[in-house]
């Protein structure tokens, strides 16, 4: 029999892809059930410091909440999850900076990131960025 063709056996590098795909996809959507808040499309760009392996990283921001963000970026990241990392960016129009931690890691599309709960300067400007576009997305809809 040729390599490629027949049934999918277990050591087939096909039955190993195929789960992996499986896998990622239940990843996301475990992901999506977990997010706390919604999320928000926006444009902004970013930039993310790492302090453990004093990494920096600069990116896109594809999407926003209350509670985190993805930064889409090319660069190849070697960020553990959980890893604490400060992100600074700009989206809306407004500045803004907060300690955050790796969620996920997506090679060469980007990170999503969780807002560390309790830090202060995600304050009240913050809190109305959001609000506009909770806003927007519900005009569109």
């Amino acid at each position: 029999m040729e390599r490629g063709k027949g049934p999918i056996m277990e050591g087939d590098r096909r039955f190993n892809r195929g789960r992996m795909r499986a896998t990622r996809m239940t990843e996301r959507r475990k992901e999506k059930r977990a997010r706390r808040h919604s999320r928000f499309l926006c444009e902004g760009f970013a930039e993310v410091v790492a302090f453990r392996s004093n990494a920096l990283f600069r990116g896109k921001i594809r999407d926003i909440s209350q509670s985190g963000c993805f930064i889409e970026t090319r660069a190849r990241l070697n960020l553990p999850r959980l890893a604490e990392v400060e992100v600074r960016f700009t989206a809306c129009r407004h500045k803004q900076s907060a300690l955050a931690r790796v969620m996920v890691v997506r090679p060469g599309m980007g990170a999503g990131f969780e807002f560390l709960p309790g830090d202060p300067r995600l304050d009240k400007s913050f809190r109305s960025m959001i609000d506009r576009l909770q806003a927007q997305a519900s005009t569109k809809a």
